[in-house]
């Protein structure tokens, strides 16, 4: 840990100090030269002799260095500790802690060992629930519906998974989500007010009405959401549960090392074997929200 006499900020358990003000994130005060987990600082990120990359690739010079370049920002990430911005040009800050609280975090989350899914999750009946999917599958339109229903969000686009008392569990993440505005006030979802916000982006970090839980909330289900005409739940395969998982873990473009292919395997074996995952199909269909939240509440009340 690196000592700092600045306030840092609490993220997934750990605390950050950041170059940027990162407004999404609760302020973790605390006495002068508190232990630091994670830094953030904006400056130069220098390739060590990694092949040209193209928007959106992720490099790794070793288990302890990964390298993302973006159409506006490279970034370093080292050691799960260390996360280096370095903006090409007069880039919005917004954008910045997009990549920062997005890719950049969840990759150093990878690093620092947790298991970390493409995944949003709510709380219900004090059990996790996640829902898994590649970028634009609705993912968080489905955290939304139920947040509209007075659960709680839990993580928003990635859930990192630890283990609980009673099994697998799903740590707390950002106390925010992002929401296009015109959905926020067409459905009137109950969020606060965004700050820092750039045109240039369509969604914002829309801070959550509540704190995240200090401990890991035990995770009950997890589903694959999938287009389809009708809305349905329906079991999975052992063996397509576990490549489901894979699919989703966050990290996978780095699975091509076999002892971390190997590693990832196993913990998506184990977390399928311990909670149950489910094929989530429904048409993508927004006035069909509180009908879907329903459906899912059933097949949790539901024996497995």
């Amino acid at each position: 840990m690196k000592a700092t006499s600045e306030p840092s900020y609490s993220a997934f358990g750990l605390t950050v100090r950041s170059d940027l003000d990162l407004p999404e994130l609760p302020r973790q005060d605390g006495p002068a030269n508190e232990p630091t987990d994670v830094t953030v600082t904006v400056g130069g990120v220098n390739r060590p002799g990694l092949a040209a990359a193209t928007n959106g690739t992720v490099e790794h010079a070793g288990p302890t260095e990964y390298y993302l370049t973006y159409e506006l920002v490279d970034v370093a990430v080292r050691d799960g500790r260390e996360i280096v911005v370095d903006p090409k040009g007069d880039v919005p800050r917004e954008i910045l802690r997009h990549v920062v609280l997005g890719p950049a975090f969840n990759h150093l989350l990878h690093q620092r060992g947790h298991f970390v899914l493409h995944a949003s999750v709510v709380e219900v009946d004090g059990t996790a629930v996640a829902f898994l999917g590649d970028s634009g599958q609705g993912k968080t339109t489905t955290a939304m519906a139920f947040l509209l229903e007075g659960h709680r969000v839990l993580s928003d686009d990635v859930a990192t998974i630890v283990s609980g008392d009673t099994g697998p569990a799903v740590r707390g993440g950002y106390p925010a989500i992002k929401l296009d505005p015109a959905v926020v006030e067409r459905f009137d979802v109950p969020v606060g007010e965004p700050q820092g916000i750039s045109d240039a982006r369509e969604r914002h970090f829309y801070p959550l009405p509540y704190e995240q839980p200090s401990e890991p909330v035990s995770l009950a289900r997890v589903y694959v959401l999938e287009d389809a005409n009708r809305l349905e739940i329906t079991g999975m395969r052992p063996k397509t549960g576990i490549m489901k998982l894979i699919e989703n873990t966050y990290t996978t473009g780095l699975l091509s090392d076999d002892a971390t292919a190997v590693s990832n395997f196993d913990r998506c074996a184990d977390l399928a074997s311990a909670v149950p995952v489910k094929h989530l199909r429904r048409p993508r269909d927004l006035n069909g929200l509180s009908r879907l939240v329903n459906q899912v509440i059933d097949d949790l009340d539901a024996p497995c």
